[in-house]
């Protein structure tokens, strides 16, 4: 969400007055330096990205305001995960981002009966939306986006829920995210959910002392589910949708997904019915063919921020829609071992203090699950921001915790 009152720009107000806030030294402010600890290396891969976007000559102001936002959110992120020393703040956001995200949807639904999504704070505040040639909404966030955010919160909610650590509100927002992932259409955020559901379950049944309990928890998460499914399929009712509209969606989730699984499978399918995923695939062949097009040195370092598009290397003037790629090609071989050592150094720090599998890194998974059909989720302040808290959770869980797999949570 952002408003501009004139030249004034309210979300980075607010960011850039909380950075300088906490470079105020108080009594609360003694905790682990940032620079001590892998936090530094998100640093480090902003900077190279920024040396590789400079040598293409495509560092502009959308790359310098990309930047400073991330830099402002990890170093924000780390700061107030010790201010409380659990991750209440982050849990607090991404709540607050799924209601957000499925009640655009809701409002969507219900006002308009078609994507692009609207926004309601778009509504209240009064602030124009784009509209084409002939009267249509024009589409500025993709509803993939959406569902992104909802599953985001299913994850990291039921990751509390099956290890007994959430409140009973989980039980409320839960089925909210699985309608809203539902009703964004988005097939990564639904893969992400799946996978990563069937993961938490198997690793609960795999602990004797807590299967019982466990089996519990799960068919209330299957009891969750199907109250999604419900709500999901009355949708057409209550808005009054058009049969159109509801085709789509039918397409999107159902019929895309199958055809594609009868492709690969060898068996009869409606090619009418591949749609979007046969093209995804198409563009992420086409970007792997363009990485290789390229000279030695840019594909070990890249063609910085934005240089897919920026060279129209996809004959489309649009991303390739897979994330990994899209890293490969934009910060090269090089960029990617980059990223990909700071991950897995986080992820396995976080697994051998925790005592098991963290929130934070089932959303984090979650969102590198969603980025193999999508674009640059993976490089977001957003993400950065998960990763810098997983970050805080260690040291602390590695320092301060007497039992250190112990950390008092939500």
């Amino acid at each position: 969400m952002n408003y501009e009152l004139g030249p004034v720009n309210m979300r980075a107000i607010i960011g850039i007055a909380l950075f300088l806030r906490i470079l105020v030294p108080d009594k609360t402010s003694n905790y682990p330096s940032f620079f001590s600890t892998n936090a530094v290396y998100i640093l480090f891969f902003l900077f190279y990205t920024a040396l590789v976007t400079l040598n293409n000559d495509l560092l502009n102001l959308n790359f310098v305001k990309t930047t400073a936002t991330t830099v402002i959110s990890i170093y924000c992120g780390y700061h107030f995960f010790f201010k409380t020393n659990d991750y209440t703040y982050l849990k607090l956001s991404i709540i607050l981002a799924g209601l957000i995200c499925f009640s655009d949807l809701v409002y969507t639904y219900a006002s308009v009966g078609k994507f692009p999504v609207q926004r309601i704070y778009m509504q209240v505040l009064h602030i124009p939306v784009q509209i084409d040639d002939k009267g249509d909404f024009i589409e500025v966030i993709n509803h993939g986006y959406y569902g992104l955010y909802c599953g985001l919160c299913f994850v990291f909610l039921l990751n509390e829920f099956i290890s007994n650590r959430s409140s009973k509100i989980s039980l409320v927002i839960m089925p909210l995210m699985i309608l809203g992932v539902l009703m964004s259409t988005s097939r990564s955020a639904l893969l992400g959910i799946i996978g990563i559901s069937l993961y938490l379950i198997a690793s609960q049944l795999r602990s004797s002392d807590q299967s019982k309990k466990a089996v519990r928890r799960i068919i209330l998460g299957l009891g969750v589910v199907i109250l999604s499914l419900f709500l999901f399929t009355s949708l057409k009712d209550v808005f009054n949708l058009n049969s159109q509209f509801m085709d789509e969606i039918t397409l999107r989730l159902v019929d895309e997904p199958v055809a594609v699984f009868y492709k690969h499978m060898g068996l009869n399918y409606d090619a009418n019915s591949l749609n979007a995923m046969n093209w995804r695939e198409e563009a992420s062949s086409n970007a792997f063919e363009a990485y290789l097009s390229l000279n030695s040195l840019e594909q070990i370092f890249g063609i910085g921020f934005w240089g897919y598009v920026a060279r129209n290397l996809g004959k489309n003037n649009l991303p390739p829609h897979n994330g990994i790629l899209f890293m490969l090609i934009e910060d090269g071989l090089a960029g990617l071992i980059l990223y990909a050592t700071l991950i897995t150094s986080v992820v396995r720090k976080s697994l051998s203090t925790y005592g098991g599998i963290s929130p934070l890194v089932t959303a984090l998974i979650f969102i590198i699950i969603f980025c193999l059909g999508n674009n640059g989720e993976l490089t977001t302040s957003n993400t950065f921001l998960i990763v810098v808290t997983i970050i805080a959770e260690t040291k602390y869980n590695s320092i301060n915790s007497p039992d250190k797999f112990k950390l008092r949570h939500v």
